[in-house]
């Protein structure tokens, strides 16, 4: 297992610099979004709109771009901001601090052992698709969440993954430009395979996929239904 200082020098975490975060929007959620993922950002923030609460774990915040432009449904929600790379935490933490959000630095492959009570939404969004190793491997972000899932919470989230990836020469030129330099690695990341870690985890989960974008929510089990046998929640 490799040392908290040497995944902040990855490809995939090192690239957010102040200048990159500033580009960011434009770039990914316009540009990366629309024209090579074919999945408007809409999409995504709808995606929130649905899942959202006002208790509220964001776990690899980007920019809190999507936070930014959705609505919560209390005017004073909790909210904490989760991620390894402390220039995502103090961007995002900037955009939000309307809500005073908490920031904690931490790599979402660790149990969240971080001493906070549990929330009712988690998301994971951009995550999986950073991650080293098969969905198998990736999966297991999902069981470090245990500490701070509260029962019946929806923890949802979208990756890119690589099942239509073929279908369009630029899409291929950008995918396989990103995952030389190492910025995502998703080669083997299908979205069927999503599907299955987490039926794993949970019941009935929900994948969908729009364009090369898998979007997936589930809803923890309480823990009535862990005492009863039946799948443990993440």
């Amino acid at each position: 297992m490799h040392s908290m200082s040497e995944r902040w020098t990855d490809p995939a975490t090192r690239i957010y610099t102040q200048r990159s975060l500033r580009l960011y929007d434009t770039l990914v959620m316009g540009v990366f979004a629309d024209r090579v993922w074919d999945c408007p950002a809409a999409n995504f923030l709808a995606h929130y709109r649905q899942h959202l609460t006002s208790n509220h774990a964001e776990i690899g915040v980007g920019t809190g771009y999507c936070l930014d432009h959705c609505r919560f449904p209390a005017p004073n929600p909790r909210l904490a901001l989760i991620d390894l790379q402390p220039n995502c935490l103090a961007y995002s933490a900037r955009r939000l601090a309307r809500y005073q959000p908490q920031t904690y630095v931490h790599d979402a492959r660790e149990p969240m052992r971080l001493g906070i009570e549990r929330f009712d939404s988690i998301a994971l969004c951009g995550v999986l698709h950073c991650l080293p190793g098969g969905m198998g491997e990736k999966a297991r972000v999902f069981d470090a969440l245990e500490p701070i899932v509260a029962p019946g919470a929806t923890i949802f989230g979208y990756t890119l993954v690589s099942d239509r990836v073929h279908d369009r020469a630029l899409c291929r030129w950008v995918h396989r430009g990103l995952n030389r330099l190492r910025i995502i690695d998703n080669t083997e990341d299908r979205s069927s395979d999503l599907h299955a870690e987490l039926s794993r985890r949970f019941v009935s989960p929900r994948v969908e996929s729009i364009g090369c974008i898998a979007f997936f929510s589930v809803v923890a089990a309480s823990r009535n239904t862990d005492a009863q046998g039946g799948r443990r929640h993440a």
